[in-house]
Order: C-alpha cells, then sequence, then structure tokens
C-alpha cells in the first residue's frame, strides 16, 4: 500500500458540526416559543448524543462484521473511513492468501523430507512436527503440546536436550525400533523455539560396526601368526648358531615389533569405539601419582635426545576416570612431545584447575609444530603430517586418535596448539567433578 493511499478526510466532524447547529437553532426558536429555552437546549443535547451513540453503534457493528460484499447499510458520513476499512480488509485478504499459499508450500516440502522435523519451544513441548515424524518416531495430532522428552524416553536424548553446552548432534536407539540408530540435530528456530531433525543412520552404523568388526577381526587373525615369527627372530637374535645376517634378522625385529605395535593399537581404538566403560572400572584417579609414574617411565628416552621433562601440578588434583585408559593417553602426548623436539629442549606438563572447575592436563613441547591446515586432521587413523619422520620415529599414526576417543569415553576434549618451526602444546580438559 502507498503511503499517499493510507492518507484519507474524514467529513464526520463537518456532519456533526451542521446537524448540531441546526438543532441548537432549532431548539432556541422552540424554546422562545414555549418560553423555556433552557429546557429545549437540554432535550437538544440528549437527542444529539442519542444520534451520536447510535451511528457510533451503527459504524462499530459494520467494522466488527465487516465484509466487503455487503457494504451498502453505513453512514454516509463515514463513507472516506469505510472506504479505507475496505481497501485494508482486501490487502489482508490478499496477504492472508498468499502467507496459507506458502504454509501450504511449507507443509508440502516438510513432508517429502525423509527426515523427521519437530518443532519445541524453550521448555521443550511439542509445537509441530511433519509427516516422517509420524511414521519414524510414531507421532500423533495428540501429541502436540505435550514435552518432547515424555514422548522419547531415551537417556542419551534426554541428557542432550537438558544439557547446558549440548553439541550439535546425538546418537540415540530409537525406543520404538532398538534395530534403529537414530542421529539428531537441534537448531534455532524463530524467537525461543528449536528445530530438530531425526535422521535414521542404521545402515551406516550397520556399516561402520561391520569395519570395524573387520578391523578387529583381522588383527587378531594377524596377532597369532606375528606372534609366532616374533619368537622365532627373537630366539634367532640371541642365539644366532646358524650364521645368519645379524643386519637382517634385526631388520626383521625391528619391522615385526612395529607391526606387533600396529595390531595392538588397532585392537586398542576398535575397543574404545565400540565398547562403553563398565562403571565398576571407574575410580578416582590421583593426576599427580599419573604425572610422576610418566615423567619416572620416560627418563631414559628423554636423556636419549637430551630432553628435560619439566612438570608441575597445582594443589591435589583428582578425576574420576579408568586409570590405564587416562595413563595411555598422557602417555601417548608425552611420547609424541619427546619424538618431535628438539634436542636440548624442555617438555613441559603442566595440570591445574581452571576457573570454572574443569581439570586441564597439557604436554608442551618446542619442536617441529604443526602446519595449521593439518591441525584438525592429526586425530585421524594414520594421518600424519611428516610421513618420514614419522615412521623413522616408529610411529603408527594411532596415537592421538587412541588419546581423542579415551577423552571422548571421559566426557573430555583435545585442543591442540602449535606453530611450525615453534613447538606444540596438547591440552585435556575434564569436565568439571560433580
Amino acid at each position: 500500500m502507498k503511503k499517499k493511499d493510507r492518507k484519507f478526510k474524514s467529513f464526520s466532524f463537518i456532519f456533526d458540526a451542521l446537524y448540531f447547529a441546526i438543532l441548537i437553532i432549532l431548539s432556541l426558536v422552540i424554546g422562545a416559543l414555549l418560553n423555556n429555552i433552557a429546557y429545549s437546549l437540554i432535550i437538544a443535547l440528549f437527542i444529539f448524543v442519542l444520534k451520536i451513540l447510535y451511528e457510533n453503534y451503527k459504524l462499530e457493528k459494520i467494522i466488527l462484521n465487516f465484509d466487503n460484499k455487503s457494504l451498502d447499510n453505513y453512514p454516509k458520513k463515514n463513507e472516506n473511513l469505510i472506504l479505507q476499512i475496505n481497501k485494508n480488509y482486501e490487502d489482508l485478504l490478499s496477504i492472508s492468501d498468499k502467507f496459507y499459499a506458502l504454509e501450504k508450500r511449507f507443509k508440502e516440502l516438510s513432508d517429502s523430507m525423509p527426515d523427521a522435523a519437530v518443532v519445541i519451544d524453550k521448555k521443550l513441548n511439542t509445537e509441530w512436527f511433519n509427516e516422517a515424524a509420524r511414521k519414524m518416531l510414531s507421532f500423533e495430532e495428540i501429541d502436540i503440546g505435550r514435552p518432547i522428552l515424555h514422548l522419547i524416553r531415551n537417556p542419551h536424548f534426554t541428557d542432550f536436550l537438558n544439557s547446558k553446552e549440548r553439541d550439535f548432534y546425538v546418537y540415540f536407539t530409537s525406543p520404538q525400533n532398538y534395530n534403529m540408530t537414530i542421529q539428531c540435530f537441534i537448531v534455532p528456530y524463530a524467537e525461543d523455539k528449536f528445530l530438530l531433525t531425526f535422521r535414521d543412520v542404521s545402515q551406516l552404523d550397520k556399516i561402520d560396526k561391520m569395519r570395524q568388526d573387520f578391523v578387529a577381526n583381522v588383527s587378531h587373525e594377524l596377532k597369532t601368526p606375528l606372534t609366532v615369527l616374533f619368537g622365532y627372530l627373537e630366539t634367532i637374535s640371541v642365539d644366532n648358531s646358524m650364521g645368519f645376517d645379524k643386519k637382517i634378522i634385526d631388520e626383521m625385529l625391528k619391522q615385526a615389533k612395529r607391526m606387533d605395535t600396529l595390531i595392538s593399537d588397532l585392537l586398542k581404538l576398535t575397543k574404545l569405539q565400540t565398547t562403553n566403560i563398565p562403571d565398576k572400572k571407574f575410580s578416582i584417579i590421583n593426576l599427580e601419582e599419573i604425572i610422576n609414574e610418566l615423567v619416572t617411565s620416560f627418563d631414559k628416552k628423554s636423556k636419549i635426545n637430551k630432553n628435560e621433562i619439566k612438570f608441575s601440578i597445582s594443589n591435589k588434583l583428582y578425576i574420576r576416570g579408568v586409570y590405564e585408559e587416562i595413563y595411555s593417553a598422557f602417555s601417548n602426548l608425552v611420547n609424541n612431545a619427546i619424538m618431535y623436539s628438539e634436542k636440548g629442549t624442555n617438555i613441559e606438563i603442566q595440570c591445574k584447575s581452571s576457573a570454572n572447575g574443569e581439570i586441564v592436563f597439557s604436554v608442551k613441547d618446542y619442536g617441529v609444530g604443526i602446519p595449521p591446515e593439518d591441525i584438525d586432521r592429526i586425530t585421524e587413523r594414520f594421518y600424519r603430517v611428516d610421513k618420514g619422520r614419522s615412521r623413522e620415529q616408529g610411529g603408527t599414526g594411532l596415537g592421538l586418535s587412541i588419546v581423542k576417543h579415551i577423552l571422548i569415553r571421559h566426557g573430555a576434549r583435545l585442543e591442540v596448539s602449535s606453530e611450525p618451526d615453534v613447538g606444540s602444546q596438547f591440552t585435556c580438559i575434564f569436565p568439571k567433578a560433580n
């Protein structure tokens, strides 16, 4: 609507003023004839007020029961006002039709989506869902307005929605079908609302489990013959009565050890990815004890590389976890720090409590560093920044992947900061103890 269209002149005041003037003149004439001007003026005012009230009633009735098809019986003095209301009414109908068409297209689009979509408010009450939600989640119309946690009862999903610092997505088993794995995403929607999308990832989950099972089975099958070969090579290395070339035997023994370490890491990583930690395995871990054990364990290796391990820990710090796994994660980080440090530099281990109560364990080295483009990928399986150097040092390419999965199992996260030719810092951040 143009601005000039919204302007209109109302002549109702002119009509009322003219009518009032005529009524006063008549009342004065009649009052003079009857010799009672005051009485006639009161009657005139009473008639004028009744007329105004009646016309307001008619106008209000027209507005409240507005229909642009029946606009014959309205006060002529309000013609401009009625015409403007009629125009606004037509504009409103046009907008309403467009909104209805847009809403229809949105519903058609959402119903054609393979993923279930659900809109919830800030109190987690269900406000809307598409057709896929009916099929995947067994939602019905009567479920609108009900808390979504009453409709989807799963501890992982419940923790996901109730968490103050929730992730972008979560995986959980469908309560309607235990063979279905669902991936749920959450994004802000409109004002104080959220859009949840649910995707059936059962097939991808099945393929991933098959892959993990394959790696585990192959690793187990390789472990047995490799152990036999490894045993014979060690025997020949100690007692070479048959006169084999010692360099060849040593090289074979070195490669057999490397393969044995690789298979062990693969089995460990597969176990970390496919199993949960039983509650009985959790214990309260004194981080000072782990750090002292790490320094003692790597004392010889650090001296060979002429590195000095310095550590600091504030007060007595404890975390809840599996001692063997936490030690393995920290050990991988210290081992990498020594492996990629320049000779004669320090390895710094620090453990402290952050301002928000999180436990922070970090290992810092002054070595080759990591290029920025590689930082996001260093926790991938077999990913190497410097492939040649990693193999020379005997690394399997699985150490940081193992660290990442151990931390995930303990509700912790890994942060990496690095600068080429300056050094790197790997930080494990554990959640605040309850």
